[in-house]
């Protein structure tokens, strides 16, 4: 007999747990044609089963969905509708701040559990970093050049602009629009 894709109840799950506690796991197979696998599930899940308090019917064992780490959600979530309402751009800085003015200690606890941007970043920077053999080649093929289109300027006359601090008022990269609108940064910028 051929098995079938199902989902089964709790009442279900219960009876075929009792069953293999009292037959075996073999003939239970056998007489439940359910597959060994999902009986073996169930053995190992018997105590959230015999726990749940649900409904017999649920073919699920509740609240195991996604759970919120931040303490107050609804804190943030009245924040954007209130920066929306007042028209202003809502970006993914202006609620991080938003979180370190309301829970600093959770903010700092949950930081204090994450590896720092150089950390994470420095794997990458190892596999992607360039030999100095190869760096002193580059400047080798790039400095004749150079110097060929700028001489006239000697070398007091060149700045290394990487080394130059420029800061601009810019908007943010991108904003949280409300639902079914698009934020528009020319009302703001400019």
């Amino acid at each position: 007999m051929k098995r079938i894709d199902r989902s089964y109840s709790d009442k279900k799950k219960r009876e075929a747990l009792a069953l293999i506690d009292e037959v075996g796991i073999k003939d239970a197979l056998r007489s439940l044609n359910i597959a060994r696998g999902t009986l073996l599930d169930w053995t190992k899940q018997a105590e959230a089963i015999y726990g749940f308090t649900g409904s017999a019917l649920s073919k699920t064992l509740k609240g195991q969905g996604h759970k919120e780490i931040f303490p107050c959600v609804s804190e943030v979530l009245t924040y954007m509708k209130d920066v929306r309402w007042l028209e202003q751009v809502l970006s993914t800085a202006g609620i991080i701040a938003f979180m370190w003015k309301t829970h600093p200690e959770w903010t700092t606890s949950y930081l204090d559990g994450k590896e720092t941007g150089a950390l994470v970043l420095e794997p990458t920077v190892s596999r992607l970093k360039k030999s100095y053999e190869e760096l002193e080649e580059t400047r080798a093929e790039f400095a004749p050049c150079f110097w060929a289109k700028y001489e006239a300027f000697g070398g007091g006359g060149v700045l290394n602009v990487d080394e130059t601090a420029i800061m601009f008022d810019m908007p943010p990269i991108k904003s949280w629009a409300g639902k079914g609108r698009e934020e528009e940064f020319g009302a703001y910028f400019g």
